[in-house]
């Protein structure tokens, strides 16, 4: 006994693309300053996790490189000072970086902010 599955015509084998992502992106904009061999440079967050973030900076980034990462809220509270970063991707002066390591203070002032991002989105 042989099994037939019916075919199916090709506009009916349509898959949505799943986001795959982890974590909700909250659309910021906040000043940063990042730290790597050649020096420093400024750019600006302009998505945020508690993972990671989306930047534009004008600083050429590779995938794979680390670095240091300092977020300032602009709101007058303390920075929130990432000590190790990982770029994951780069596309036109757009990077993509994960948080790899950072004291406990400043992972808790980095879900505050967080918080404080998605909470005026729903207040808004």
């Amino acid at each position: 006994m042989e099994l037939m599955l019916p075919t199916l015509p090709e506009q009916d084998c349509f898959v949505p693309r799943m986001n795959l992502r982890r974590y909700v992106r909250k659309a910021v904009n906040l000043g940063i300053i990042l730290t790597e061999k050649g020096g420093l440079a400024r750019g600006q967050v302009i998505d945020l996790t508690t993972r990671g973030c989306g930047l534009r900076l004008i600083l050429p980034l590779a995938c794979g490189q680390c670095l240091t990462l300092k977020l300032y809220p602009g709101d007058g509270t303390s920075a929130v000072i990432c000590d190790l970063v990982q770029v994951q991707w780069v596309k036109a002066g757009r990077a993509g970086l994960a948080f790899l390591s950072m004291s406990l203070e400043n992972e808790l002032r980095l879900h505050r902010l967080c918080d404080e991002y998605l909470l005026s989105k729903v207040e808004d």
